[in-house]
């Protein structure tokens, strides 16, 4: 992490901070206990004095801006989750296909 670069867990900060004009460098979801753990990469000049606006409750923004931001992120967020979901799902089959292809060749199982 550079000093114009933070990490937040807080969808609202995230968005908050986009609506400012930094930007989003990664996305990336983790499972915590099953659940997914979304976690925003944002950059930018100043972004942690930004930041400190929202957790300082100094924040003010455009709101139709901060609801097509919210919109256009949650859209990202839960595509990668779909993404994902759907990678785990597919492993999960291959590795049901493979103990079931490796009863079928064991002697105790015929």
């Amino acid at each position: 992490m550079t000093e114009n670069e933070i990490k937040v867990q807080d969808l609202y900060e995230g968005v908050y901070l986009l609506c400012r004009g930094f930007q989003l460098k990664n996305l990336t979801v983790i499972s915590n206990q099953g659940k997914p753990v979304v976690t925003f990469i944002i950059v930018g000049d100043d972004v942690l004095a930004t930041a400190n606006e929202y957790r300082y409750g100094q924040a003010t923004v455009n709101v139709a801006m901060l609801k097509f931001t919210m919109e256009k992120l949650k859209d990202q967020m839960f595509s990668k989750i779909r993404e994902i979901e759907k990678r785990t799902r597919r492993n999960a089959d291959n590795d049901n296909q493979r103990d079931q292809r490796k009863h079928r060749h064991c002697p105790i199982h015929s």
